[in-house]
């Protein structure tokens, strides 16, 4: 099952991407909601709350770190896209295990580099900021595993590599459709 919705770089939309991203991973929030719903169910029937922080915890920590990493990861590349004039259009694809953002037009290698180090690169600050404080640093893993998303095997590090190639030259990324 994939979906794909290109709309003119002008009325691309960063929330736009951010939900999209959040309604991929629906199934996984489900399951993180059913954990919670559980131990709300036992502290209610047994007066027992002593697995509330828990639960709450993975939950919190699953929405946040899946979801708010991946939906900031692909709204920045919006972002990004969205401030390159010759993009002519952006396409949002969703398979069943991902969602990406695909630009349509031309970019200069230095642009394209630029956009596909910026999805990763502000999960990666993120994470260092979140890091710093020993209440948040067991968010800071999700974000910071966005790093490894610049290797060669992935999208973005195939984006990086090919705009450092190309760094002065235009790249033609194709037209939608």
């Amino acid at each position: 099952m994939s979906k794909a919705s290109t709309l003119p770089r002008s009325e691309a939309s960063v929330v736009r991407t951010a939900l999209a991203v959040v309604f991929q991973v629906w199934p996984v929030l489900v399951f993180l909601a059913l954990i919670l719903g559980a131990a709300l169910a036992w502290a209610a029937a047994t007066g027992d709350t002593s697995q509330l922080p828990l639960a709450w915890g993975i939950a919190l920590t699953g929405f946040i770190g899946l979801a708010g990493s991946f939906a900031l990861h692909e709204a920045t590349h919006t972002a990004v896209l969205k401030r390159v004039p010759t993009v002519s259009a952006i396409t949002l694809a969703r398979t069943m295990l991902r969602v990406s953002v695909v630009p349509h037009g031309y970019m200069t290698g230095r642009q394209a580099a630029l956009a596909a180090v910026a999805g990763p690169g502000a999960c990666v600050v993120v994470g260092a900021v979140l890091a710093a404080s020993p209440s948040t640093r067991y968010l800071s893993w999700w974000f910071l595993g966005h790093g490894v998303f610049l290797l060669p095997v992935f999208g973005d590090g195939m984006a990086l590599l090919k705009g450092l190639l190309s760094w002065r030259r235009p790249i033609d990324l194709g037209q939608p459709g």
